[in-house]
């Protein structure tokens, strides 16, 4: 026994010795390869439209953002190292994606995942997303474009005086600024002033996270701002980035043969069937069935419509309020976060949305959340008496209607017609004519349901913001518009956060923690590969409308207006909807 043991006991060691003399096995080096590019929407649609060329919106695939920040959480406990690429020059993230993205990547840096980020030639967009890394390297002869937040907006008063196009604007608040390009020049001094009191709110939490991510002084970022144009060695000595890397790409800051590259969130290849698919229209997607106990969060994105046919990219009132009754009778939906990104749309459309969500509130936890840009309707149908969250960045107020009609007289005279029009009563043969000013019976009329629909709307944030008075409400609406961070010391929301923190609300009302589902699913184009083929001849044969859009030239909300007008010539339609100009350009 004894000596078997001993014999038992050399063979171990013998194991021992030939284990330490054998080469070591290399460890491999896991990095995580991040791209980022292109367009990232909360709810992304697909396919053609005219309003997203007219708006600027190009023809550029979109991507579900909630998809990128579930990508980047997974990697809290995967292992290894980050790599974000930022080198497409294309980027599109708002203001409160970014913040969104602050919070993932607080998450990484606390559960101890090291990150690094590599820049080309950079947008504000570009360095907000790297600012948020451990490390900030850029391309040599890269280019950083460290701008102020601005916007944009044309008037077109001239050229409708030119073509003898002229409207007729009811409305209720001075500072509605959706009907001044109609109606004006240029910018009422008043309205510039206040737009500019906006981007220094936002711009204020911006350039303070700057500031706290790179030791740098809160004034010396504002005087790179001001500078703009900054070259990658200046961005160095700025202490903007760290170091300054020859153009080689991002890969190439990671070297070594035990390296193993793993791209996150990577799209699986189509297969051929698929693809088949596609080009016959594929099935139209329905919302998912939930097959568990969960969380929803309802996108509302787009201008509010009225209509009974779902349209991509809009928020029609019959089937929105049709999902948010399937949503109250469904026993497995235990909360539902509403998640708003509009700038208003139709008033009694709004009108329908909110009660139908009221309607849900009363059955289930709701917490609203907004996102981009949650003003007029957008901020009217957020008046459900749920707690209500914002980001700094995001743009919400805008309490103020208006109701707008075309008087193409002059085109029509000179173009030598004449119009008549012959009916029992004055209002009968005026009221439905484009060609020919509204009457003071017409203009009184209008502007008493103008003022009814303004009242209504103070009444419905009465109803639920408690903590307001009507007389200090009407001193912060009239259209005034504001960022989430003033919205939340004038009582208009509740907390600032974003959409994990109102999921969160959700879970400890309930004490449960379940899974979430996004809805309703992106739809694409309703004629499939058809309506995407569309979308390229038109591009081709109009790319000066894409480049306007891009230019700033925004058409798409004076369009929707003008010919929502000429489509219901016998009724007067009455606006929540925010200025189209506010689209926050960093």
């Amino acid at each position: 026994m004894i000596v078997r043991t001993v014999s038992m006991f050399r063979l171990v060691s013998l194991m021992c010795l030939c284990t330490l003399l054998l080469p070591a096995q290399a460890s491999t080096r896991k990095v995580h390869e991040l791209v980022l590019s292109g367009t990232y929407r909360d709810l992304a649609e697909s396919g053609f439209s005219i309003m997203s060329l007219a708006s600027g919106g190009g023809m550029g695939k979109v991507k579900p953002f909630y998809d990128l920040v579930a990508d980047i959480g997974k990697l809290e406990k995967a292992g290894g190292e980050v790599l974000v690429d930022l080198s497409s020059p294309s980027l599109g993230l708002n203001g409160p994606q970014l913040v969104e993205l602050a919070r993932a990547f607080t998450s990484l840096r606390n559960a101890g995942v090291k990150t690094t980020a590599y820049l080309e030639n950079a947008s504000m967009s570009h360095y907000r997303v790297a600012v948020l890394c451990d490390r900030i390297f850029m391309a040599d002869m890269g280019t950083m474009d460290f701008k102020a937040p601005s916007m944009n907006t044309m008037f077109f008063r001239g050229v409708m005086d030119l073509l003898g196009v002229q409207v007729q604007v009811t409305r209720c608040g001075d500072f509605k600024g959706a009907v001044e390009p109609f109606m004006l020049e240029k910018m009422s001094s008043h309205l510039k002033q206040h737009y500019l009191q906006l981007l220094r709110d936002m711009n204020d939490g911006v350039v303070s996270r700057i500031s706290t991510r790179r030791q740098i002084d809160k004034k010396k970022v504002r005087d790179l701002q001001r500078q703009r144009l900054i070259s990658a060695s200046e961005a160095r000595q700025a202490r903007l980035v760290d170091e300054v890397v020859p153009w080689r790409g991002a890969r190439q800051l990671i070297s070594g043969d035990d390296v193993a590259f793993e791209r996150v969130g990577k799209a699986k290849k189509k297969s051929g069937f698929s693809i088949m698919s596609l080009l016959s229209g594929g099935k139209k997607k329905a919302d998912k069935k939930l097959e568990e106990p969960s969380y929803v969060v309802l996108h509302l994105q787009g201008a509010i419509e009225d209509g009974r046919e779902a349209s991509a990219g809009s928020i029609v009132s019959g089937p929105t309020v049709a999902r948010v009754r399937k949503l109250m009778n469904d026993d497995l939906v235990e909360g539902v976060v509403v998640r708003v990104n509009s700038p208003g749309g139709s008033a009694t459309a709004s009108e329908a949305i909110l009660l139908a969500l009221r309607d849900l509130a009363k059955t289930k936890p709701v917490v609203v959340s907004m996102g981009n840009l949650a003003a007029s309707g957008g901020y009217y149908i957020s008046m459900i008496g749920c707690p209500i969250l914002t980001e700094r960045e995001t743009i919400t107020g805008s309490i103020g209607v208006f109701g707008l009609r075309p008087n193409l007289t002059e085109i029509a005279e000179a173009a030598g017609v004449h119009e008549e029009v012959v009916g029992l009563d004055e209002t009968a043969a005026a009221m439905d004519s484009f060609f020919r000013p509204a009457s003071e019976h017409e203009l009184s009329r209008r502007q008493s349901l103008v003022n009814a629909v303004y009242t209504r709307f103070q009444d419905r944030i009465l109803e639920v913001r408690k903590g307001l008075t009507r007389e200090q409400l009407l001193k912060i609406a009239g259209g005034r518009v504001w960022s989430g961070a003033r919205a939340k010391e004038l009582g208009l929301v509740d907390a600032i956060g974003g959409l994990d923190d109102a999921i969160v609300r959700i879970e400890k009302k309930n004490g449960a923690s379940l899974p979430v589902v996004h809805l309703p699913r992106p739809s694409g184009s309703p004629f499939g590969a058809l309506g995407s083929l569309l979308g390229v001849m038109v591009r081709q044969a109009a790319p000066e409308l894409e480049l306007l859009g891009h230019a700033g030239f925004r058409l798409a909300e004076p369009i929707r207006i003008l010919a929502d007008a000429l489509r219901h010539r016998g009724s007067f339609r009455v606006w929540m909807l925010a200025p189209a100009e506010l689209s926050i350009r960093w």
